[in-house]
């Protein structure tokens, strides 16, 4: 039989495990993988593969239901509407990873931003993972993807094809490709509005 002050030891230490909450997975940003590039549209169409992360742990464990955000620091702006399950909350889009910590983003967003500095931070569950460049149909970032941004991409592809900010499909350079994406969001646009 135990002593009162031992089974007060034991009981204590039982409740003491029992409170201790369940450690967490942590994202560990050098096992963890995301796309360099961010490039969205007016409308939410989902160009190539879309912006892809994958969240893992120290031990390169996906961690599912763990929270990502995108979050715009420069020139280019999310709008305030976005493809459900992603939900806005200017200046950012969230979503949550799947049972293999992944997450597929296709953002509706405008303007670009072609230097790291400035351009979108992604986090995973409050770990900074990187940094991406961004870049939209919507050049001009005023919530449509329209005749301003056709002259914009015009010039590029016929004048500056090494620009980045036209270069959709990501290959280096702004020709036919992208072309192809720019008019497909062009002739289906679905204006929005913008994040101040």
């Amino acid at each position: 039989m135990l002593s009162p002050a031992r089974w007060l030891s034991w009981t204590t230490l039982a409740a003491l495990l029992v409170a201790l909450p369940a450690s967490a997975a942590v994202p560990d940003p050098p096992k963890s993988t995301t796309s360099p590039i961010l490039v969205g549209d007016s409308n939410g169409q989902l160009i190539q593969n879309g912006y892809e992360v994958w969240v893992r742990d120290l031990h390169n464990v996906p961690i599912a239901g763990s929270t990502v955000v995108l979050q715009f620091t420069g020139s280019a702006r999310p709008y305030t509407s976005q493809v459900a399950p992603a939900i806005a909350s200017c200046p950012t889009v969230s979503k949550i990873t799947d049972a293999s910590g992944y997450v597929q983003f296709q953002v509706r967003m405008g303007g670009y931003d072609n230097a790291f500095v400035t351009g979108v931070r992604v986090v995973a569950d409050g770990v900074l993972l990187t940094s991406a460049l961004a870049r939209s149909t919507d050049l001009t970032g005023d919530g449509a993807t329209g005749a301003f941004d056709l002259v914009h991409f015009r010039n590029n592809f016929l004048n500056n094809p090494s620009a980045p900010e036209t270069d959709y499909n990501k290959d280096g350079i702004t020709d036919p490709f992208d072309f192809n994406i720019f008019r497909s969001v062009f002739l289906n646009d679905i204006p929005g509005t913008p994040c101040p």
